[in-house]
């Protein structure tokens, strides 16, 4: 399968290169505008197909492209990717705005064309083990960061839809209602709470971009257990007053822990297996029309 990459920056250099290298029946094709960054990468890599310009990409005769762009850049790459029939992962957001990215996602489904974003969290086992509480009363989300507020749009498009996404991921109800709350000062949002409603339980999000550390914690509670998730790794369990720490297993590749590797494996088997028909397009949207919510609350 020829596959290309389109920016290859922190994130394709942390997450997806050292994965995609070491598949089987891959040749990866890669693609910057920063020449040093490119000739490293293909170096190390051992990648022979490299390109400057899109274009160039385009002709190489790829079938799916990951998009690592910057966020700005998305919609215009994956306007070109779909219109010569590439299938697409792209990082999370698709874009900044919830109409662009509505648009695309109708675009991909038009075409018959996989239109996949980075949701990882979705495909990692100890988010997957929190999944396996059916029915929850209470999911508390925590991501935290240090001394870095933003401005809204780029705060919740780029990072807490992470949040957005999980909430909704774990949450299996009905929401009947939205509360959103928030500090801003000084044209940056500090932090904000996200709390979903229903009759039969709650979702609360919460991000600090000013807390002095970065962390990540989730509790799923129900009137049996309660399964408690730290950094995407370390899994416990208190049931009957008792506490099972299931930690995790040093053995297991941080990636795959992160659900990297399985997000990876799921859209290249989607794309060897002529394009079946990708699930996630309304969960996609979904998240995206919520995170639009949020901006829109804090610029009233």
């Amino acid at each position: 399968m020829k596959l290309g990459m389109i920016g290859i920056g922190d994130i394709a250099k942390k997450a997806y290169l050292p994965i995609l290298s070491q598949t089987k029946g891959i040749e990866l094709h890669i693609c910057t505008r920063n020449e040093e960054t490119l000739a490293n990468v293909a170096s190390t890599y051992r990648i022979n197909q490299a390109y400057h310009h899109l274009d160039a990409l385009l002709s190489s005769g790829i079938e799916a492209a990951f998009v690592h762009s910057s966020t700005e850049s998305h919609e215009a790459i994956i306007d070109q990717l779909l219109d010569n029939g590439i299938h697409v992962y792209v990082d999370k957001p698709i874009t900044y705005f919830s109409e662009s990215s509505k648009r695309l996602i109708e675009k991909a489904k038009r075409k018959g064309l996989i239109l996949m974003v980075g949701f990882n969290r979705r495909y990692a086992p100890p988010y997957r083990k929190l999944k396996e509480l059916s029915t929850p009363n209470m999911i508390l989300m925590q991501k935290n960061r240090g001394h870095h507020p933003a401005d809204t749009r780029t705060f919740i498009f780029d990072d807490f839809i992470h949040v957005i996404d999980t909430l909704l991921y774990l949450f299996p109800y009905t929401i009947e209602e939205i509360i959103i709350r928030g500090k801003q000062k000084d044209g940056k949002l500090h932090h904000v709470t996200l709390q979903l409603e229903s009759n039969k339980g709650t979702a609360i999000g919460i991000m600090n971009r000013d807390a002095g550390t970065t962390e990540e914690i989730v509790e799923v509670m129900s009137s049996d257990e309660t399964l408690k998730v730290m950094n995407v790794r370390d899994i416990t369990s208190h049931k009957d007053k008792k506490i099972l720490d299931y930690g995790s297993d040093d053995w297991q590749p941080t990636l795959e822990k992160r659900g990297f590797y399985h997000i990876i494996t799921h859209f290249l088997d989607l794309v060897r297996n002529d394009a079946q028909p990708y699930n996630g397009y309304e969960r996609d949207l979904e998240t995206h029309l919520l995170a639009e919510k949020i901006v829109q609350h804090f610029m009233k």
